[in-house]
């Protein structure tokens, strides 16, 4: 005689546990349905036109080499490409001639590594500050002189928000995006005068390697940046 074994009765899958009001990967996303300009005092006042780091190159003209302090575009692309290789590697590289001796700006590592300290670009090398610390040298800038940079930098142009706004989606709920979103710098407009700009300063520090040129060393160096600077290109 067959006999049957009864099966184990079958339980029906356990719910899942409701997500956590502060996991964001729960949060639906949001769209803007209306902003609310700021009406106060005006924000954000043009007070002249600042000279960038590519505006003084007009004064050259024609004779202005966009390849600076390299001679050509070859010899830039070959510094861009050899500056992330050690300092031997480089060294052996242009005199096997494997740049076919095309690269006529700087032939070792220690002439390229010149150049690289004399791009002009940004603040420069010579706008650094040296200071005794307690474990070493400190090198400082001068924070004002930063800001200035970031504010009159031509990429960052289309990216800057100098005046406050209050969005709102379709049920009237505040959607906080970039920081002139936010309610401080709302509330903080209005004790201004009129034409004064809010420039947050946005710090942070994190452990950095340095290039191979410093012998695999780190260092932890303290960053700048301004909450005007939309995040995407933060």
């Amino acid at each position: 005689m067959l006999g049957f074994i009864p099966a184990e009765p079958s339980h029906p899958a356990a719910a899942p546990e409701p997500p956590s009001k502060h996991d964001v990967s729960f949060v639906p996303a949001r769209i803007v349905n209306y902003n609310a300009e700021f009406e106060g005092a005006e924000a954000g006042g043009v007070l002249g036109i600042a000279e960038s780091l590519y505006d003084k190159h007009r004064k050259y003209g024609s004779d202005w080499n966009p390849w600076h302090p390299f001679a050509n575009a070859f010899d830039y692309q070959q510094a861009r490409a050899l500056s992330a290789q050690k300092k031997t590697w480089i060294d052996d590289y242009l005199r096997a001639g494997l740049d076919c001796f095309r690269t006529t700006s700087f032939q070792s590592a220690s002439e390229l590594w010149e150049l690289l300290r004399g791009l002009d670009f940004g603040l420069g090398a010579n706008s650094w500050y040296e200071a005794a610390g307690h474990h070493g040298t400190i090198y400082c800038r001068d924070i004002f002189e930063c800001i200035e940079f970031l504010l009159g930098h031509l990429s960052f142009a289309e990216d800057l928000d100098f005046a406050p706004v209050q969005l709102f989606d379709s049920a009237d709920n505040r959607i906080y995006t970039e920081m002139n979103s936010g309610v401080w710098w709302w509330e903080t407009q209005e004790h201004l005068p009129s034409g004064a700009s809010i420039i947050p300063v946005i710090l942070a520090s994190d452990k950095t390697h340095l290039t191979n040129f410093s012998g695999d060393k780190s260092a932890w160096p303290l960053y700048m940046s301004i909450g005007n600077i939309r995040k995407d290109v933060q």
